[in-house]
């Protein structure tokens, strides 16, 4: 060994006792620690400094020496700011309580359609839900609601903002226990149907203006002969035909409602492909349950003023309607109902 090394081995032995002193504890360190005698001096204010050390030939790493001329491995930096910046715990934020529609979303969530709510047999399946247009009244009797759409964020369920819609003009009923025409809506948890028209097409959305830009289904636009079936018990009830006569008392001519029927999506409430009511003797549970544009007590006012209860449809304003039908996606369902029947039944 060199002299020149040996005076460079000296020096770094005192230097690890000094830094012993002066922190009072063992460290870590490459050279284990040495008892000496040392002189307790005042603190000074004098800023720490950094000088460049060599620990192996060819190599240099930074090392701070503080104020009592202690050495700080950056080590021993990032352990003392990592102790500073965790001394306190943050305060824990809880997420706020549900609302009444993420209440009912969950409850619906994950379950089996139709095990306590009312809907046709092929649609009970199980399935991972990720929107639901959630309409919910205060009695069965109403017939306004409040009408929010549910997205999944993760295991949680959150709910937009509320729109005001308006049902049936009798309310809501269970799909089973209602019959068509009697002025209600339908309550349960209901698909995004999907339908065959005339020409073959299949349709989700359709209407009597342009797509607005759906992507959950196909969009029809409303056409010369469109007429929906609603006339009980016969072979076009629930279907769309094309018939430019439509005389069925309760068929509904698609060209004709122009106001209404702007854009709607189908409600999948006793639709194809098993429709209940086509044939005789088969109970007519519901036909022609659209989401639509809301009709006005006076049409000199245009899309304003008071609005009319459905026939058994739910209907928003235009704007609220197009922001729900581009939210949607091809799984939606529609969960209608009285508030306290869908947080129990479900």
């Amino acid at each position: 060994m060199t002299a020149r090394r040996a005076r460079r081995l000296g020096a770094a032995v005192a230097l690890a006792a000094l830094v012993f002193a002066a922190c009072g504890a063992p460290a870590e360190r490459d050279v284990a620690p040495t008892t000496t005698s040392t002189t307790t001096t005042p603190a000074t204010t004098t800023p720490a400094t950094t000088t460049p050390a060599t620990t192996a030939p060819g190599t240099t790493t930074p090392v701070t020496t503080a104020p009592d001329g202690g050495a700080i491995s950056p080590a021993d930096v990032s352990t003392i700011g990592g102790a500073a910046a965790g001394g306190t715990a943050a305060a824990r934020v809880d997420p706020p309580p549900p609302t009444t529609c993420e209440r009912i979303a969950a409850a619906v969530d994950g379950r089996r359609l139709g095990d306590a709510l009312d809907v046709q047999p092929e649609v009970q399946l199980e399935v991972q839900l990720e929107v639901q247009v959630v309409v919910h009244s205060a009695t069965w009797s109403a017939t306004t609601a409040v009408l929010q759409v549910a997205t999944r964020t993760g295991d949680r369920w959150t709910c937009g903002p509320a729109m005001e819609a308006r049902l049936g003009r009798a309310g809501t009923r269970p799909l089973l226990e209602r019959r068509s025409g009697d002025g209600t809506t339908p309550a349960g948890v209901f698909p995004l149907a999907t339908m065959t028209a005339p020409d073959g097409s299949r349709f989700s959305f359709f209407g009597n203006a342009p797509d607005p830009g759906v992507t959950a289904g196909a969009y029809r636009r409303v056409q010369r002969g469109d007429c929906f079936g609603a006339t009980p018990n016969t072979p076009g009830y629930g279907h769309l035909r094309f018939d430019t006569s439509c005389p069925g008392p309760d068929d509904e001519y698609l060209p004709r409602f122009v106001e209404a029927y702007t854009n709607a999506a189908l409600i999948g409430a006793n639709m194809e492909p098993d429709v209940s009511g086509d044939e005789p003797g088969e109970i007519p549970y519901a036909s022609a349950i659209f989401l639509h544009r809301h009709s006005y007590v006076s049409s000199r006012s245009g899309p304003s003023g008071p609005t009319k209860p459905t026939a058994g449809c739910v209907s928003l304003a235009q704007t609220d309607l197009t922001a729900v039908l581009l939210a949607m996606t091809p799984d939606t369902v529609f969960t209608i109902g009285p508030t306290d029947w869908l947080l129990a039944e479900a």
